[in-house]
């Protein structure tokens, strides 16, 4: 567990490296709402999410107006902390707005499980590239202040590990037929982002940063590794020989050029504390 913000009013039930959870806690960090993290391992999530009125995904934020248990809601609730002019969904009902709105629908749907299918169709079978993530997400919390419960440590990891794959690939489809039907979804949104940045453009739509930048750059960033990244993720060299020269080749587009930038740009927030990007 992790306490982000002294007398936090909000709670944030997170698997740490999950990107569906990089993108409700970026844009917290963003909005500068101090909150607890609860970060749990992989299938021990869904019982703390459903406690707290959730389902059984993550992330779910308990706030003072409910249960959200969606990252898009998430985002939204961010916005009411914002002023206007920082809003990721622009405030003005127009034609910006939609295509914000659109992009981030998008990302969610396509992007968000391509990601996800395609990391761990690579990285469950191989043990020690799993540990390197836990090892990143231990120290995040550590750096934040607190010391992780028990059964977050290395040493649990490593009993439960193998019923976690076994039920995480079942769950989730993950073989090999699904991860490159997965790798076909990822490369038309990646496509679509290079085209769509050949004008020079500094974000996706816009004049300034939305949730379709931050949604696209978090969701994208499992197969990215951004330096900023809170959650600190395996770099290239320690991935997977098939893994690595995909991410290698993704971080050389435009789309993954500029998802870089956004974190390096936007995502100097530190956890739970006020920032300005």
């Amino acid at each position: 567990m992790s306490d982000r913000g002294t007398g936090a009013p909000l709670r944030l039930i997170t698997i740490p490296w999950s990107h569906y959870c990089e993108k409700a806690r970026w844009a917290l960090d963003r909005a500068g709402a101090p909150y607890r993290e609860d970060a749990y391992l992989p299938l021990a999530h869904a019982l703390p999410s459903l406690r707290a009125g959730g389902r059984r995904s993550v992330p779910v934020l308990v706030s003072p107006a409910g249960v959200l248990g969606d990252s898009t809601d998430i985002l939204r609730y961010a916005d009411g902390l914002v002023p206007p002019e920082r809003a990721l969904f622009f405030r003005e009902p127009d034609a910006a707005r939609a295509e914000v709105e659109a992009l981030e629908e998008r990302f969610d749907r396509d992007l968000g499980p391509a990601t996800r299918r395609v990391a761990y169709f690579h990285l469950l079978p191989d043990e020690e590239g799993a540990f390197a993530l836990m090892g990143g997400s231990l120290r995040s919390l550590e750096s934040a202040g607190a010391a992780p419960p028990w059964w977050f440590g290395r040493g649990t990891f490593r009993a439960y590990y193998p019923v976690a794959r076994a039920v995480m690939k079942r769950v989730m489809r993950i073989d090999a037929a699904a991860a490159e039907r997965s790798r076909g979804k990822l490369r038309a949104v990646f496509d679509a982002v290079n085209e769509r940045l050949r004008d020079g453009r500094p974000f996706l739509t816009g004049d300034r940063f939305s949730a379709a930048d931050l949604t696209f750059a978090a969701l994208a960033a499992p197969l990215l590794a951004p330096e900023h990244h809170p959650v600190p993720l395996p770099p290239p060299g320690k991935l997977p020989s098939d893994l690595r020269a995909l991410v290698e080749a993704l971080r050389d587009e435009p789309a993954g050029v500029f998802a870089l930038r956004m974190y390096r740009e936007h995502r100097h927030a530190k956890p739970g504390r006020s920032a300005a990007g």
